[in-house]
């Protein structure tokens, strides 16, 4: 009799002990959370067609230098990195007061991603690779954070996740965007100009409002 999953078989389960078993096993284990985070995505312009146009050694140049400024920044202003989405970076902000200061943290990491275009656009020209345009997209709440048994990285998954990922095609080139949720704690700052620029259709929230943010 064959019972639980084997290798190179494709799993298979033979009793409901088996699955208990495979469970408890925890490949994937999540945190016990209760309270909500700032969820971050910067994502490049037109990438794919762009690096269609390089060769592969030029292509990993071009993401090189993205990924590791970007990221840098990022880690620079109290975020982790969570991972990278293809052409775009997931992060969040793990210990943020709550209060205007630690909420206005989000948007000025935003504001430093796009004043970086110019110095690795700079760096591009040297190595003759195209120019980069990216958006950037804030947003607040609840967070499903997974822990890998294979990995010390975590993950982060969710509506919030999903609102900051939808909402990154509303900013312009080199510009950025908030979701209503992260808007309503920084509304009172007068530092910078908010414009909502629309109500999305998500399929999550109808009528959800997006905020661009001028510096």
């Amino acid at each position: 009799m064959m019972l639980g999953p084997k290798i190179g078989m494709g799993v298979r389960f033979d009793s409901e002990k088996d699955v208990e078993s495979f469970l408890e096993d925890q490949m994937v284990s999540f945190k016990e959370i209760d309270h909500s985070y700032c969820v971050g995505i910067v994502d490049i312009v037109n990438s794919t067609q762009i690096t269609a146009k390089l060769s592969q050694v030029k292509a990993c140049e071009y993401y090189t230098v993205f990924l590791n400024a970007l990221g840098y920044i990022a880690e620079a202003n109290g975020a982790t990195v969570v991972k990278n989405i293809g052409d775009s970076i997931l992060f969040y902000f793990p210990e943020l007061s709550k209060d205007e200061d630690g909420f206005l943290i989000p948007v000025t990491c935003g504001r430093k991603m796009l004043e970086a275009s110019e110095l690795i656009n700079k760096i591009f020209a040297k190595n003759e690779l195209p120019k980069i345009q990216y958006r950037v997209s804030v947003d607040y709440g609840p967070l499903m954070i997974a822990n890998y048994k294979t990995s010390c990285c975590e993950d982060i998954f969710g509506s919030t996740v999903n609102l900051c990922s939808k909402i990154n095609r509303s900013a312009k080139p080199n510009g950025m965007v908030v979701g209503n949720d992260f808007y309503q704690m920084i509304k009172k700052s007068r530092q910078h100009k908010y414009t909502e620029v629309k109500k999305l259709q998500t399929g999550l929230r109808q009528d959800y409002p997006v905020y661009e943010i001028t510096f």
